[in-house]
């Protein structure tokens, strides 16, 4: 019923039936809003007179209220109603000219045409890599914590600029492990107590930190092996010579190893720069053991996955080794090549001081010739006789020295006995200088000083073994560092790139 001001109040009963609701709203879908508003009024009426009957029969018979016609004739009554507001408001809203589609309805400050925004085609791992690239390139430019200062990037040196304390070669290797370091992650390099220097220097090149570890001794004198990071499928490098003392340091290398698959290292390869028991790789006498394949046998069984060394003493060593081992010797005469191409050398000849050592002093003749193109060198062999090991009973010379430097090419020294000696016999065939290089100075015993006494002009070495006072203080002896090549290997290995480029 309506009230006095022309408000439509209806009270309908709890329950509504839907179908008859549903056939209002169709009917008044389809017709139209004057027709509609029409039909409206007229079924307010007729739904209020029901009503006012439902109510008065009401008292009579509760059958008849509870009836299905009574509930149906109050839906359609509800319904009516309410359609009939938005019927009104329909009106209204076609005689005012502010109203809009509410559909395509928008601001009006905005554009009228809104386009679509594009799918982003880059995927949450996408954004979170790009995320973290730029998190590396800012801590890039900052400084480690251990710096006094951080500098302003403009401070910062590029990876193009070389320093005065690198060669081009060194900035090389470095600029390429910057480069490649997001894609070779999980490398990791421990040293033992043989050569620390060697190894710190190796890290410095390829950017990254030593590994922490303790290698230390007990008290009853048992080496005691830690490792204090964490190892689980990382790539593992262990920079450690086996040379004096020997066994020490050899015990350390296989409990390095036996320490890291322990840890679930992913792959350990051992970077050996001298490689000790390699002077016994055969048997030249009865009832002696072959050492140098004894300790490949050692380290194979601890699991290590490959070997890197600098200059064997016979290439057989490699094959003492398993199959799934491989072993990469490096030729470290390449290092020794740009000392000597810069020197100023007349009639260079190149010497082997044994018959066994004519293809590394081969090697040795053709860099110079290829890098310097020099054409003019020449190759001599000294043949010696031992009356046991480390005497020389005799030596015959074999070529021609007569008015020329000398470079005696050797894969070490020990005593320095076999090099001194043939100094001599270069000088008393009429040799102008004689020079010496090897990859791996040794210098047991009387070594150093024989070397300052003899009358070489200079012998260079490697660092495979680390200093000592004695040999700085020797003016006869200079020391190259090898750390860029075995830098250069390492990286090569890691990123699966070749390594007999390195000697091309």
């Amino acid at each position: 019923f309506f009230s006095s001001n022309g408000q439509c109040q209806l009270h309908l009963s709890s329950s509504v039936n839907p179908f008859a609701l549903y056939m209002t709203m169709s009917a008044a879908r389809m017709l139209s809003h004057k027709m509609f508003l029409a039909k409206v009024s007229r079924l307010a009426q007729v739904s209020a007179r029901s009503l006012s009957t439902s109510s008065s029969s009401s008292f009579k018979s509760k059958e008849s209220t509870d009836s299905w016609s009574s509930r149906a004739v109050a839906a359609v009554a509800a319904a009516a109603s309410g359609i009939l507001g938005g019927a009104v408001a329909v009106a209204a809203c076609e005689k005012s000219l502010n109203c809009k589609d509410p559909k395509t309805f928008h601001d009006e400050n905005e554009e009228d045409t809104v386009e679509p925004q594009e799918k982003d085609p880059m995927t949450v791992f996408a954004k979170l890599a790009i995320k973290r690239e730029i998190m590396q390139e800012k801590e890039a430019m900052t400084m480690q914590a251990t710096s006094p200062s951080a500098p302003t990037p403009s401070e910062m040196p590029s990876f193009s600029a070389h320093p005065d304390d690198m060669t081009a070669e060194e900035a090389r290797i470095e600029q390429a492990t910057r480069k490649a370091k997001q894609h070779s992650g999980g490398l990791k390099i421990f040293s033992g107590n043989g050569n620390m220097a060697l190894a710190l220097e190796i890290a410095r090149h390829l950017g990254i930190n030593l590994g922490k570890a303790t290698v230390g001794r007990f008290a009853d004198g048992e080496v005691n092996v830690q490792i204090h990071e964490n190892v689980r499928g990382k790539d593992v490098y262990i920079i450690q010579p086996t040379c004096s003392p020997v066994n020490d340091n050899l015990m350390e290398l296989l409990l390095m190893v036996s320490t890291l698959n322990r840890a679930s290292a992913r792959r350990i390869t051992v970077v050996i720069p001298y490689y000790g028991y390699a002077r016994q790789d055969r048997k030249m006498q009865a009832r002696v053991p072959i050492s140098a394949a004894d300790v490949a046998r050692l380290m194979e069984a601890m699991g290590i996955d490959r070997v890197i060394a600098v200059d064997l003493h016979c290439g057989q060593i490699q094959g003492f080794f398993g199959p799934r081992v491989p072993v990469d010797n490096l030729d470290g005469g390449v290092v020794g090549l740009d000392y000597f191409g810069s020197k100023d050398l007349h009639n260079p000849v190149i010497v082997s001081p044994d018959a066994g050592g004519v293809y590394r002093a081969k090697k040795f003749k053709e860099g110079l010739e290829h890098k310097y193109e020099m054409n003019d060198i020449g190759l001599a062999m000294i043949i010696k006789q031992r009356a046991r090991a480390g005497t020389v009973d005799s030596m015959n010379l074999v070529g021609d020295v007569n008015d020329c430097d000398c470079i005696i090419v050797d894969d070490m020294i020990d005593t320095s006995g076999t090099l001194c000696k043939a100094a001599e016999v270069l000088k008393a065939n009429g040799a102008r200088r004689v020079f010496a290089f090897a990859s791996h100075g040794l210098l047991s015993g009387p070594g150093n000083e024989r070397i300052a006494n003899s009358k070489m002009e200079e012998v260079v070495i490697l660092n495979t073994i680390p200093t000592s006072p004695q040999r700085e203080a020797n003016e006869k002896l200079t020391e190259l560092s090898v750390a860029p090549l075995l830098a250069q290997a390492i990286f090569n290995i890691h990123a699966k790139k070749s390594i007999s480029a390195l000697f091309k």
